[in-house]
């Protein structure tokens, strides 16, 4: 049975939660003043009037937070995963980890949402994104209203499935492919939301999906997390000296390069940067270390992409063949990024390498 990855659209921002100003009043206290009357003689003036009381001081509001928060580095343990929902969180945050993003943490409203999806797709035998109304465990016409049912409020953020293996094996499935690493390697989601099924039907076999966002309902976390320092604000993949990586894609949904059969496509490789800031080229070669070939790609990004899933913050150089085993090859991009809404453009410049599977 093939493995399959499906790639359903990213929510921008469509239930971004409206920040509660709270109004504070003070009632101000009067002072009231009495007259002291002397007794006797000896012409005794009045006594000074009385101090007014100092009125308390006015509250000053908590600063609301217009930055992303550091880099997620701890997150708590799972609970309620079974062995697969487990293997796939891990592996989720050991990859983001070693790209130099922030780790996930689990959403147990999000982890419903997921749950029950997977459920789903078992149940009405179709490995999809979308939910029709009427049909068996139906819980919301796609991702953002699955996860609104079970109470969390998602901004951006998406959902990424996979089928025919493991939860561990999925999520290196998913990593190795375009559409679904620019949501695997985006730098802002702060939770996760796990669903994995070891049921089957006639097309649908051990769906796993994976559920990520951050809440509208928490001012600090709802902006998301920036990437580790170290990284210089920009996610490569493969990683620089990794190694045993696929030489091919594999079978992404919907396919990044149309006008060939997405079998015949190799690794990519990508740089993601954050969502505040468009990433543009102007070098993105990838070359035989041994033989300086260099080795033609298709250049995947916002604003080409036919399948319009790609974000403005990922850009991607596709193999348009298999790569050769056990082979070094090394990476050069340059260009520069735009930050909205500042208009800032910055340049940037990776050189890195990676050697291929044996096959």
């Amino acid at each position: 049975m093939d493995s399959f990855a499906e790639l359903g659209p990213r929510v921008r921002d469509a239930a971004r939660w409206r920040s509660l100003q709270v109004l504070f009043s003070l009632t101000a206290a009067s002072a009231l003043t009495g007259a002291l009357v002397a007794c006797g003689g000896g012409g005794a003036g009045d006594a000074p009037p009385a101090p007014a009381p100092t009125p308390a001081p006015v509250p000053t509001p908590a600063p609301t937070p217009s930055t992303p928060i550091a880099a997620q580095l701890t997150v708590p343990t799972p609970v309620g995963y079974d062995a697969d929902r487990l293997a796939a969180f891990n592996r989720l945050n050991e990859i983001r980890l070693s790209a130099g993003l922030g780790m996930v943490a689990q959403n147990t409203m999000m982890d419903q949402a997921a749950q029950a999806h997977a459920q789903w797709m078992v149940a009405n035998d179709s490995f999809v994104h979308g939910e029709a109304a009427g049909t068996p465990g139906f819980t919301g016409e796609n991702y953002a209203r699955r996860v609104e049912a079970f109470g969390y409020v998602p901004v951006g953020g998406g959902e990424v499935l996979a089928q025919g293996v493991s939860g561990g094996v999925g999520v290196d499935l998913l990593v190795n492919t375009a559409y679904h690493r620019s949501l695997i390697l985006a730098f802002e989601p702060v939770d996760v939301g796990i669903g994995w099924s070891a049921n089957r039907a006639a097309d649908v076999v051990t769906p796993l999906v994976i559920d990520a966002a951050m809440p509208g309902t928490d001012a600090v976390r709802g902006l998301g997390q920036s990437a580790q320092p170290s990284i210089r604000g920009a996610a490569i993949w493969p990683l620089d000296g990794a190694q045993a990586v696929p030489l091919r894609l594999g079978l992404e949904i919907p396919n990044p390069v149309p006008t060939q059969d997405v079998s015949t496509l190799g690794t990519p490789v990508s740089v993601t940067v954050e969502s505040s800031k468009t990433i543009s080229t102007t070098q993105f070669t990838l070359t035989n270390s041994a033989t300086g070939t260099v080795i033609q790609t298709h250049l995947l990004t916002n604003r080409n992409d036919t399948n319009f899933l790609i974000p403005e913050s990922f850009i991607a150089a596709i193999p348009v063949a298999p790569l050769a085993p056990s082979t070094t090859y090394r990476v050069d991009f340059s260009g520069s990024t735009v930050q909205f809404p500042s208009g800032a453009v910055v340049a940037m410049s990776r050189t890195w390498s990676f050697t291929t599977a044996a096959q």
